[in-house]
């Protein structure tokens, strides 16, 4: 028996330091930092460019990720809101102008008036759908006739919303309490569904069911064929969310923690110096952005095993593949690239 024991703590030993090693080998490394003689404050990455967008200086630049260099800059807009790169053009929101606008390479531009403050959009399935903000109507403009197709007049303004099995998830984030938290839209037709949210701000498709969080107050609803199945009250003002292998992190605006929940609604919670506004599962690793400290944490088996320094002002992660990210720094202007190892 006692051979047995002795076996067993040595292979617990064995275990332990490898874990250990795992950890001591983790690390983020920095590749490359760019300068971007701007101060934007949104972007996208879409088919490997990062395209950044200063409504201010009412500029737009993008950098392609392989690369590492800046490929182009576009002026001459009253107010862009949103850009993004699709199969080598540039599409761009103008909000003042009321204009969704298209860019080639060598500027050639074509335009389609929307009013209503176009501000987000995105891309699925050939068909760009667009926030007309101050109407609260989602709009899709085809890509190829550069028309509007489709007009959903939600009565709600939003810049949320994502593309799922049942249509595009439109987040009711400005609503009034009698008013739904989403809208699936799809065909022309509008579903519903009121989940008693404030501020409903994320929608994830999963496995085993769809997730959506409300930033206000920290609720996480899990739906499957849209019931709901369970309901967890996470730390309020819950921004920052990214699947994090078979589970789901959600970051706090305000506390030190980020709850990781799994597909049964156990939670359990993972401490970090400072509270995050953003989180991005990075291979095997979460990678955790705090703009307050700016600071990025590297968490792997529910620990913070690195602490990097960013520039000023890190606003956004935007992950390039399974071991690189990049890092918006706005008020440095700085994008940073970084690889985990």
């Amino acid at each position: 028996m006692e051979r047995v024991q002795h076996l067993r703590y040595k292979l617990g030993v064995a275990a332990l330091l490898v874990s250990l090693i795992a950890i001591a080998c983790a690390g983020i490394l920095e590749t490359k930092r760019i300068a971007l003689n701007m101060n934007p404050m949104r972007g996208t990455i879409n088919e490997g460019v990062i395209t950044l967008v200063d409504s201010l200086k009412r500029e737009i630049v993008s950098i392609d990720s392989n690369s590492k260099s800046i490929i182009s800059r576009f002026t001459g807009f009253s107010y862009p809101a949103w850009g993004m790169y699709v199969e080598g053009k540039w599409y761009v929101t103008d909000m003042f102008e009321g204009k969704f606008i298209e860019i080639s390479s060598e500027n050639r531009r074509r335009e389609i008036t929307l009013g209503g403050d176009p501000t987000t959009f995105l891309y699925h399935n050939g068909i760009f759908y667009i926030s007309l903000f101050s109407q609260g109507i989602l709009v899709g403009v085809d890509r190829r006739t550069f028309r509007v197709v489709e007009r959903y007049r939600t009565g709600v303004s939003s810049t949320y919303f994502v593309p799922t099995k049942k249509g595009i998830a439109y987040l009711c984030y400005w609503k009034d309490d009698d008013e739904p938290d989403v809208i699936y839209l799809h065909r022309g037709n509008m579903d519903s569904v009121r989940l008693g949210l404030a501020r409903p701000l994320r929608y994830i498709e999963g496995a085993s069911g769809d997730y959506v969080l409300d930033y206000r107050n920290g609720w996480l609803v899990k739906l499957v064929n849209g019931k709901v199945v369970w309901k967890r009250n996470l730390p309020d003002f819950a921004y920052g969310i990214s699947f994090h292998s078979s589970d789901l992190a959600i970051s706090s605006l305000v506390s030190p923690v980020i709850s990781v929940v799994d597909r049964n609604g156990n939670v359990r919670q993972i401490s970090v110096p400072h509270p995050v506004l953003y989180l991005e599962e990075v291979g095997d690793y979460l990678v955790a952005l705090s703009v307050e400290a700016e600071e990025i944490y590297l968490i792997k088996n529910d620990r913070v095993v690195q602490t990097v320094k960013t520039g000023k002002y890190p606003l956004k992660i935007f992950k390039i593949s399974e071991r690189e990210f990049a890092v918006l720094c706005t008020d440095s202007g700085e994008l940073i690239f970084y690889t985990v190892y």
